[in-house]
Formats: structure tokens, sequence, C-alpha cells
């Protein structure tokens, strides 16, 4: 088994990316069903995608684990390595043709995460990350930008999922609203996060995210420089949660 992610073997996970990518953004007659809730949504893109990248990801280190949103929920290994991956984040895009979704692919180590990859198939936006190496889009450094709250773009949900707990989650935005510059809503948490990683975006909050949302991009923000965190403490790979991230440690306190 490979004992460290060196930049050789992060390139061969972008290319598995980039492979997924192309079969994504081309993809036509796909089915739509749900799942849980109408507004849970699945494609057979979805699934046929994570069971490509299952394939080719766990080719690149043998013995390792597989933890994925549409079925291939393995615990995360506690001594060697767990995929953490979401085929499609922002199915409800995906779906109806708008070109904002996300190829989540997070790589953890011993229980703690190491590399992420997050794809956007539509816009060619590749961003990449190995702890302790630094973030990157398209190959070039990236990092946070450090606004005053008063200049922030604040990116947000309301939970679709569960909306007996979307009260909560408006009434952040409605704290929020006035004292930041503006709220996005774009429905991928995996590229907003990366959005403020690239310095386009200053804070995030959801109430309830999966580990496959935030995993990849988590690596990815805190490579750039950014903070993120659930409401008492660090992520919960295994299980989700809430999820908090901001550019400036200051402004993380205000949500």
């Amino acid at each position: 088994m490979i004992a460290v992610v060196s930049a050789v073997v992060l390139s061969d996970i972008v290319d598995v990316v980039m492979r997924s990518g192309k079969m994504v953004g081309s993809a036509k007659g796909f089915s739509v069903s749900v799942k849980g809730t109408k507004e849970n949504l699945v494609t057979s893109m979805d699934v046929e995608n994570e069971r490509f990248l299952r394939r080719e990801l766990t080719a690149l280190i043998p013995g390792s684990s597989f933890k994925g949103e549409e079925g291939d929920e393995a615990r995360i290994l506690e001594k060697g390595y767990t995929w953490i991956v979401d085929p499609i984040d922002g199915t409800a895009n995906f779906s109806r043709g708008i070109p904002e979704t996300g190829i989540s692919v997070a790589l953890m180590k011993d229980g703690k995460p190491l590399a992420g990859v997050v794809h956007n198939p539509f816009n060619g936006a590749m961003y990449c990350a190995e702890k302790g190496k630094g973030a990157f889009k398209g190959g070039i450094p990236i990092n946070v930008r450090r606004r005053p709250l008063g200049e922030c773009l604040f990116f947000t949900a309301w939970s679709a999922y569960d909306k007996s707990i979307s009260s909560k989650c408006f009434e952040v935005s409605e704290s929020l609203y006035p004292q930041c510059n503006d709220i996005r809503r774009i429905g991928t948490a995996a590229v907003e996060l990366c959005m403020l990683a690239e310095g386009a975006g200053d804070m995030f909050f959801e109430a309830r995210l999966s580990p496959w949302d935030f995993a990849a991009a988590s690596v990815i923000l805190e490579e750039a420089g950014g903070l993120v965190r659930s409401l008492d403490g660090p992520l919960d790979y295994e299980n989700g949660g809430p999820v908090l991230a901001a550019a400036d440690p200051g402004n993380l306190d205000v949500l």
C-alpha cells in the first residue's frame, strides 16, 4: 500500500476525476428519481459515475475503502485509506441543465483528511489540495481573501432535504444579511467551499451536510488558508452535520 500521497498519485486522482467529468459533462438521456424526499434527487448518471469512481480510485490504492453518496457507505478506516466521494454534488442543478455541479473526491488516511479534488465539469474548474502542500485551481496556487464583514459574500442553503430545520437556517440568513454584502445559494456545497478557497466568497453555513458534500473541499479550503468546522468543533467525516467556514477567522465567530 502507498504510504503517502505523492504529487504523482494526486495527479492520478485528478486524472480520474477529469475522466469522470467528461462522462458527466456529456451525459444525455439519464433518468431522474427521488430518494427519501421529493427534493433529494438522484440520476442514473450519479449511480454510473459513482461506480466508475469506485473502480478507478480503489485501483490507485489497493485495499482502500470507499464511502460514496449512492450506496457505497463503508466506514472510514482507522488504519488505512478511505475515499469519500460525491459523484455529482448539485444533482438538482445537473438534472435541470444548470451548470453548477461538483465531482468531489476526498482521500482519508487513518481517519484524517489527506487530499481533496473538486471538479465542475461544465466550466472546467479543477480544485485540488494535499495536506501541507497548498491548494490549487487548474494547477495555479489559490488562497482565500480576507475581507471585512460588510464586504463578504455569504454562501448558504436552507436544508432542502429536511425542511423541519429550515427555520433555523433562515434565522442565520436573516441575521447576517444586513451585515454582509450579499448572500449566494448556488446549490453545490463542494463548489461553494472551493469558491471561498479561491477568494470569490467569504463565509459559508449549512445546517446539515453529508461527509461527501464537504470532505474534499475542506482540505482545499484549509490549504488555501480558510477555516472550516462544525458548530461545536471539528468536522464529522463519518456522519456529517453542520458546516461553518470562513476566509477570515473573525468572521467565523459571526456565524
